[in-house]
């Protein structure tokens, strides 16, 4: 009866410690799959902010978004998914291949005979499902960008009517996802049978061999005992492989995923600053562009010599038709691009000799299309310099004459934006990233087409907040209603990527010339909306 309860409780002990070897074998596999995830999932999203602002010109947020997701899990999956299992089942295979050799080389070798068979069938399928998964990751990355995209768009969407080609179009790379996928199952389905075929071809020698031997056609003794064992063995020899072979597609899946994710972060950004770059000193405003030539496209020159001085805290206005240039010379200034020839420089100091991040922090930049994050109102003004008081976001709204409509929000400065700042209207939105760009008192201040999405009670608003804006700083205003630039210092139209005219909107007006049709063609229709209302 002892040795019953002890054998009982030995069993029982044992099968603890199964489990809790397996338990904690799991949580390790999970464990440090999921930390490498980790560490690549962040060390590619630091690497995104490191890139310049060409590669996000020529890459769609969607397919990004892919990367940081669907291929990065790809990895996850072959991290957590079963490699400590893949490796253990290596280990069975070297442990059984050592076992028949020890007991009887002839027909260890007759059944290994398929192995050479087996890499090649291994190397062909391979490349096919390397293709095929390959495929998958782009298929996948392209429903992702149409998502993002139309989830984006709803709006122009809806207002257009377009509801059903966007269907359309989403059910086509959704069908050709699904048709890559069936694709890479048909390279992949295929290759387990042929596994199984050629392990049971190693089984066809050994009865042969094994059989020859028992009737004494071929020297060597043997017993039916062994022949039996010899085909358990070349069973448990290629399960393991199975089992390998099974995760195969995980580890071609992943591999895809991974080569997208490494060509990301492989890329190098196309702006870096220099070995010796030293960070922006304090500075006054001044801004200098000699003989600048840049080209988005090699060969396509946007600016050629293109000369332009700003002095210290003057409010310079750019216009002209669309594509004329206006803002790749703000983002110029900005070092989104660099220039082909000549310099560009900020009270002397060429802009290539400081680090971006010095640079960018000396210039305020409002967009026409104002970008809020998700968060509160009080976040996204503050977002430029985080240290700032309740009584500076009071300064900073009133200044620019948004503080009694943004405190009449719900919840006032505690109202949130929602995503991309879809709850606040056009005008607000625009006003809190006035209010931002201030707060953070920048000496250079760039206003991009900012006042061309203001209704025009905003507008009106805006422009009593204008000069408090501008004040004691160099500023430079894109604007297509001209109405909002009247009063500024210098007034610039560009055509061609060249100044056509320069000076006070008095005298440009005097001139009649391209100025004067632009100011005519704004101002004709809306005196005569005026007269009508």
């Amino acid at each position: 009866l002892q040795q019953l309860l002890f054998a009982a409780v030995l069993y029982m002990g044992l099968k603890i410690v199964a489990w809790l070897t397996s338990y904690g074998q799991s949580y390790l596999t999970t464990l440090m799959g999921q930390r490498a995830v980790f560490k690549v999932r962040q060390n590619l999203f630091q690497h995104l902010q490191t890139l310049s602002q060409d590669f996000y010109d020529g890459s769609s947020s969607g397919r990004i978004i892919s990367r940081l997701t669907n291929d990065i899990d790809r990895m996850s999956e072959l991290l957590t998914g079963g490699l400590i299992t893949t490796f253990a089942q290596f280990f069975i295979v070297f442990a059984v291949g050592t076992v028949i050799f020890s007991v009887d080389t002839q027909l260890a070798i007759a059944s290994l005979a398929v192995v050479p068979i087996l890499a090649i069938s291994t190397h062909v399928f391979r490349q096919r499902a390397r293709a095929a998964y390959r495929n998958t990751r782009k298929t996948i990355s392209s429903v992702t960008a149409n998502l993002a995209e139309s989830i984006s768009g709803a709006k122009v969407t809806k207002s257009f009517a377009r509801e059903r080609e966007s269907l359309t179009r989403f059910a086509e790379l959704n069908k050709a996802d699904y048709q890559s996928n069936v694709d890479a199952a048909k390279a992949t389905s295929i290759f387990f049978p042929a596994i199984r075929t050629i392990g049971n071809l190693g089984v066809f020698l050994i009865l042969l061999i094994g059989g020859l031997r028992l009737i004494g056609v071929i020297e060597g003794a043997l017993t039916i005992g062994t022949l039996l064992f010899f085909i358990q063995m070349n069973q448990s020899f290629f399960r393991p492989i199975l089992i390998i072979t099974g995760f195969y597609n995980t580890v071609q899946s992943a591999f895809a995923g991974s080569e997208r994710v490494f060509t990301i972060l492989d890329t190098e950004p196309s702006i870096q600053d220099s070995p010796d770059a030293m960070d922006m000193p304090e500075i006054e405003g001044h801004i200098q562009f000699k003989d600048v030539t840049f080209g988005y496209v090699e060969g396509t020159n946007v600016l050629e010599k293109f000369n332009l001085e700003i002095e210290l805290g003057e409010t310079v206005a750019l216009v002209g038709d669309t594509g004329a240039g206006k803002t790749t010379v703000v983002s110029l200034l900005n070092r989104f691009y660099d220039i082909q020839e000549g310099s560009i420089t900020i009270d002397g100091i060429d802009i290539r000799t400081v680090s971006q991040e010095s640079l960018r922090s000396r210039i305020g930049l409002v967009l026409q299309q104002p970008f809020l994050f998700m968060g509160t109102v009080r976040e996204n003004i503050i977002y430029g310099r985080p240290t700032a008081t309740d009584e500076d976001i009071i300064s900073a709204t009133e200044a620019i004459g948004a503080r009694q409509l943004l405190e009449n929000l719900g919840n006032g400065f505690d109202t949130q934006v929602g995503e991309r700042g879809t709850r606040l209207s056009e005008g607000e939105r625009q006003l809190v990233s006035f209010a931002r760009a201030l707060l953070a008192d920048p000496r250079i201040l760039i206003l991009d087409e900012a006042t061309s999405s203001i209704d025009i009670y905003t507008e009106h608003a805006i422009q009593r907040g204008m000069k408090a804006l501008l004040q004691n700083r160099t500023s430079i205003v894109i604007a297509h209603r001209l109405s909002t630039i009247v009063n500024a210092d210098r007034i610039l139209v560009l055509e061609n990527g060249r100044i056509v005219e320069s000076g006070k909107h008095a005298e440009l007006m005097a001139k009649k010339g391209k100025y004067h049709s632009l100011y005519e063609i704004q101002i004709r229709p809306r005196a005569k909306h005026a007269s009508v209302q």
